[in-house]
């Protein structure tokens, strides 16, 4: 029973943050909010839970019983796993984006953070295996 209502809740809500993350992520804290209240409707009413269930019994019922995570932790995910991948397979925009950000990152002091602050070590990662690609490449030649 609740498989087909996990599918229903992700054709309806998943597949909106899955598919709209980049944008979702610059959204404001009260726009997310309002994201995760129609979420947290969908699990009270796929679980049956009462309008009096605490959050935190919300958020660990979702998780557990249907794999739902908070809308904030979604969107974290998604961009984490799109970066990884597309530094793993060389997508150039994306490596270009990386690079700029960098050496923006390293040379100055952030006050305005992007959701790729988030994921600083998925991008030292790549700048560090970058730089050890170029020291190969060097000692080849």
């Amino acid at each position: 029973m609740y498989q087909l209502l996990q599918f229903t809740e992700y054709a309806l809500i998943g597949s909106i943050l899955d598919y709209n993350f980049p944008y979702l992520n610059s959204f404001s804290e009260s726009g997310l909010q309002k994201l995760q209240v129609i979420q947290n409707t969908a699990v009270r009413c796929i679980l049956k839970l009462s309008l009096e269930t605490s959050s935190e019994s919300l958020f660990y019922e979702a998780e557990n019983k249907l794999n739902i995570s908070k809308i904030d932790h979604r969107l974290s995910n998604l961009l984490e796993n799109y970066l990884r991948n597309a530094l793993d397979y060389s997508v150039p925009l994306t490596k270009k984006l990386v690079s700029e950000y960098q050496r923006g990152f390293d040379s100055r002091f952030i006050t305005n953070p992007t959701p790729l602050c988030s994921c600083y070590l998925i991008i030292q990662k790549f700048s560090d295996s970058q730089f050890e690609r170029m020291l190969e490449q060097k000692t080849n030649k």
